[in-house]
C-alpha cells in the first residue's frame, strides 16, 4: 500500500503547486533545476548576480523591502526600509522605520505627481508639489549613499559573490520555478531565494543566532501597488523662517535661503511672510506679504515699518528650494518672523 501511495504521489506531484525537487546527478545542457551547488556558485559569482539598479531598469514596477535588526545593550533594535516605485503610474514610495527598544521613528513619503501622501508613524497628510518630477528612488538613493556614505541608506547592496563558494542545499517547486538555497559559514546562516528562468534573486536573509538578523525581499509585476490617498488632512511646506536677526544700525534684519531638502516647488500665492511682534508672550502677525508680491513695504499706524522681499532663483514662478528670502523693519520689541501656508492653514 505504501508502495501505491508513493507512485501515486509521484505522478500527481507534476499537477500540484509546492511539489519539491532536488538536482539530480546529471544536469541537460539546459542547467538543472533546482541548480546544484556548483551551479549556485558561478551564478552567485557573475558580475550583476543581484543588482538592485539593474532590477529598476529591467522593471517597470519593482519594490525592495529590508529588515536589519540586533541587539543594542540588550534592548532590540531594527532598521526596516521599503522603497517601491510604478514606472506607469509615475508614483513612488520611500518607508523607513527605525526602532530601539519601544522607541520607533517610523515615516513614509509617496511623491511623483502633484498630489503627496506623507505618513508619520500611523498618520497620513496630504502634501503637494506644483511641478512634480518623478525620477527612480533606486537611482536617487544610491546617487545619495555615494555622495553621502556616512549617512543611513537602505542596505540594497548585499554582496551575493562574497558566499558564493559556500556548500549549497537547494530545493525547487518547477511549477512556480521557486528555488530556496540554504548554507552556512563560521558565523551566519544564508537563505538565498531565486524565482524565473532564468533564476533571479528576489530575497535574501542572513542570520546570526538571535543576535542579527538580516532579510531583503524583492516584489516586482502587479504585485507592487502604490495608492494615493485622497481627503487627508494637508500638511504646510517643510521650510520655516528659523534665521536669527541680525542688527544693521536701527533696522532688524533677517535673510537666508530655502535650503536644498524641500524638494517640492509650491505656488507662491500660497505662501505668507508675517512680521510678529509679542507682548507678555503671545506673538501676533502685524505685517504680512503673499509671495506672488515679490516685494513689499507695509507701514502701520504707529510709524514702523516692514518691507519683505522674495527673490525667486532656482525653479521660476514657484517657492522651491534655493530660493532667497530679505525681511527688515524698524520696529523694536521683540519681533520675529513666521511663514504661513494658506493651502494648508497652518504655520510652518
Amino acid at each position: 500500500m505504501r508502495d501505491v501511495a508513493l507512485t501515486a504521489f509521484l505522478l500527481l506531484c507534476p499537477l500540484l503547486a509546492g511539489c519539491l525537487s532536488v538536482p539530480g546527478d546529471d544536469c541537460p545542457e539546459d542547467g538543472c533545476f533546482p541548480l546544484d551547488s556548483s551551479a549556485l556558485s558561478e551564478f552567485l559569482s557573475a558580475p550583476g548576480a543581484f543588482d538592485v539598479l539593474a532590477y529598476a531598469q529591467e522593471h517597470e514596477r519593482l519594490r525592495v523591502e529590508t529588515s536589519t535588526t540586533y541587539d543594542n545593550q540588550g534592548q532590540f533594535a531594527e532598521i526596516y526600509w521599503n522603497v517601491a516605485k510604478d514606472d506607469v503610474t509615475q508614483l513612488r514610495s520611500i518607508a523607513m522605520r527605525f526602532t530601539v527598544g519601544t522607541s520607533s521613528l517610523d515615516s513614509e513619503v509617496i511623491e511623483g505627481q502633484q498630489t503627496t501622501n506623507i505618513r508619520v508613524g500611523g498618520d497620513w497628510y496630504e502634501g503637494r508639489d506644483a511641478v512634480p518630477q518623478y525620477d527612480d528612488p533606486f537611482a536617487d538613493l544610491a546617487q545619495l549613499s555615494s555622495e553621502q556614505p556616512d549617512g543611513m541608506w537602505p542596505p540594497f547592496g548585499f554582496d551575493v559573490a562574497s558566499v558564493a563558494n559556500l556548500d549549497w542545499t537547494i530545493s525547487g517547486d518547477l511549477l512556480s520555478l521557486q528555488q530556496v538555497a540554504t548554507a552556512s559559514n563560521a558565523t551566519h546562516s544564508i537563505i538565498i531565494e531565486l524565482t524565473g528562468s532564468p533564476p533571479m534573486i528576489v530575497g535574501i536573509e542572513t542570520y546570526s543566532g538571535d543576535e542579527e538578523q538580516f532579510r531583503l525581499k524583492v516584489t516586482t509585476g502587479e504585485d507592487v501597488t502604490i495608492d494615493l490617498r485622497e481627503g487627508l488632512p494637508r500638511t504646510p511646506v517643510e521650510f520655516s523662517l528659523d534665521a536669527e536677526p541680525i542688527a544693521v544700525g536701527d533696522l532688524t534684519v533677517w535673510s537666508g535661503a530655502v535650503p536644498e531638502g524641500m524638494d517640492s516647488d509650491i505656488e507662491p500665492s500660497e505662501i505668507e511672510f508675517h512680521g510678529l511682534s509679542s507682548v507678555e508672550g503671545e506673538a501676533t502677525s502685524v505685517a504680512m506679504m503673499r509671495l506672488d508680491q515679490g516685494t513689499s513695504n507695509v507701514t502701520l499706524d504707529d510709524g514702523t515699518w516692514w518691507e519683505f522681499t522674495w527673490i525667486d532663483f532656482l525653479s521660476p514662478g514657484y517657492f522651491s528650494n534655493s530660493d532667497l528670502y530679505h525681511i527688515r523693519t524698524n520696529a523694536t520689541g521683540q519681533l520675529s518672523v513666521a511663514l504661513y501656508d494658506s493651502w494648508a492653514q497652518q504655520w510652518t
